[in-house]
């Protein structure tokens, strides 16, 4: 089995591209739905949680509110790399076992990691695809989910620069001039991943 990482800057189309191979019968993971669950059914992380960024992180539901918690980390760096330590471990076991899950049933998986480089976990993985944009594109598709223009600056400044991921990256997708080029790119890494 052919294990394929999906990794790029925030709002570059990762997702997309997620959609584009999941259409061509290749089982997709978001690691993100993995870090939400992991918040919500994990009660160990939830209590590590609560010890480190405090009682006020809790929503009226009871759960972990994931909009308070990420404006605590997002401006401190401390704090995010405190947020990761106590949530990735148990987000990649259960990374790990969706995949080993799809071994059964499938040649190629796809899990779409954002932070994969900044946590150090590319070499779990046969082939790195990273989905670039141009910034301004970047930056449009933010303030479109309704972030200020400074907070959406802030928000790719933030994270390890796309450039040094395309350069690390097996393959680079550039989600720039609308869908059918973005799908044409997909299929021609996915064609040269099958060594076709």
């Amino acid at each position: 089995m052919i294990k394929i990482a999906l990794t790029g800057g925030i709002a570059c189309g990762k997702s997309l591209v997620g959609e584009i191979m999941a259409r061509a019968g290749i089982p997709i993971c978001e690691t993100d739905d993995i870090g939400h669950a992991v918040m919500e059914q994990d009660a160990s992380v939830k209590t590590s949680l609560v010890k480190a960024f405090g009682i006020g992180i809790i929503g009226p539901d009871g759960g972990i509110d994931r909009s308070i918690l990420g404006q605590l980390v997002f401006e401190d760096p401390g704090k995010r790399a405190t947020l990761n330590a106590l949530t990735h471990p148990a987000i990649l076991r259960r990374l790990e076992e969706w995949v080993t899950a799809q071994a059964a049933t499938a040649d190629r998986v796809a899990a779409i990691i954002p932070l994969l480089y900044e946590i150090g976990a590319e070499k779990a993985w046969d082939v790195v695809i990273c989905v670039a944009a141009q910034e301004t594109d970047q930056l449009r598709r933010l303030m479109e989910r309704g972030h200020s223009p400074e907070d959406a600056h802030a928000r790719i400044g933030a994270q390890m620069s796309l450039s040094a991921k395309m350069e690390r990256a097996d393959y680079v997708i550039y989600n720039c001039d609308g869908k059918a080029l973005l799908e044409e790119q997909v299929n021609q890494v996915l064609r040269s991943i099958r060594g076709d």
